[in-house]
Formats: C-alpha cells, sequence, structure tokens
C-alpha cells in the first residue's frame, strides 16, 4: 500500500505574513501638527478680533494708539485740531485739542512749546510766521503756549 506523498510541513503551513509595525510616532506626529496648526489660527483670530498684537500689545488694524487730546501734551512735530474760526484767541486755544497727525482734523502742526510770559514769544521761532495762531494756556493758568503753522 502506497500512502500519498504529503508535501513537507513548512509548504502545509504558510507563515502568516509579516506584521506591521505600529506607526504610532506618525500618527502622533500629524496629531501635534494639527494642534499647532488649530492653536495658531486661533491666536490669528483672537487678535484679529480685538484689535492687538498679542506679543507686544501694539495695534495691528492700521489704527494708531490713543493719544492724550491736552494740546500741551504735544512736541513740535505733533498734530492739533482746532477751531480756525473760533474768532477769539480764548475760543481758538479752548477749541485746541492734539490727535494724531493721520486724522483728518489735524488742521496745525506744533513747532514748539514754549513757556511765555509774555505771549509774544513765538515769534523767536525759527519756522514761525507771525499772524498764525498760538494755542494759550488758559485752564491750567501756566504761562505756556504752542507755536502752531497750519498743515497744509
Amino acid at each position: 500500500m502506497t500512502y500519498p506523498q504529503q508535501p513537507p510541513v513548512w509548504q502545509q503551513y504558510p507563515a502568516p505574513p509579516p506584521k506591521k509595525s505600529p506607526k504610532t510616532g506618525l500618527v502622533f506626529g500629524v496629531a501635534a501638527a494639527a494642534l499647532v496648526v488649530a492653536v495658531g489660527g486661533i491666536a490669528v483670530t483672537v487678535a484679529l478680533a480685538t484689535g492687538d498684537n498679542a506679543i507686544s500689545g501694539t495695534p495691528i488694524s492700521g489704527s494708531a494708539p490713543e493719544v492724550d487730546p491736552d494740546p500741551f501734551s504735544a512736541q513740535a512735530g505733533d498734530c492739533i485740531s482746532a477751531d480756525e474760526d473760533a474768532g477769539t484767541n480764548g475760543k481758538f486755544s479752548a477749541s485746541a485739542v492734539r490727535v494724531h497727525c493721520t486724522d483728518d482734523s489735524a488742521n496745525y502742526t506744533v513747532i514748539a512749546q514754549l513757556a511765555s510770559s509774555t505771549g509774544s514769544d513765538c515769534k523767536e521761532v525759527p519756522g514761525y510766521e507771525y499772524g498764525n495762531p498760538v494755542v494759550y494756556d488758559f485752564k491750567s493758568g501756566s504761562s505756556r503756549e504752542l507755536c502752531v503753522m497750519p498743515r497744509n
């Protein structure tokens, strides 16, 4: 009696396919990248909504920071908005407000701020033209004046 020939054992039971190594590092890397992008998007959204740069605190929307409206906080080169048709120097001085030079209402540029006892010191300031208005400090009682020139 002959027995049917059987293949060798290693051919009867083929080896299972090799297992794939887990790619947990790749999964965590992708998850971390997605988290960074999401947090960055939220930070940009908050910064745009508040109008501030979170790092420096400066506005990013193109608007300038607030200025002290007191005209006597202005220095040479700063701008003033004042009523050109006020009539008297007291009313002109009372209407003066410090503004950004980019403001549409900025109609005067400060040339100098002086401590004045006579009220005629601006004529000594280089660049000041006689006849231009002067902003006097009537509120504080100090003898101060701003020599200003109309902006073009």
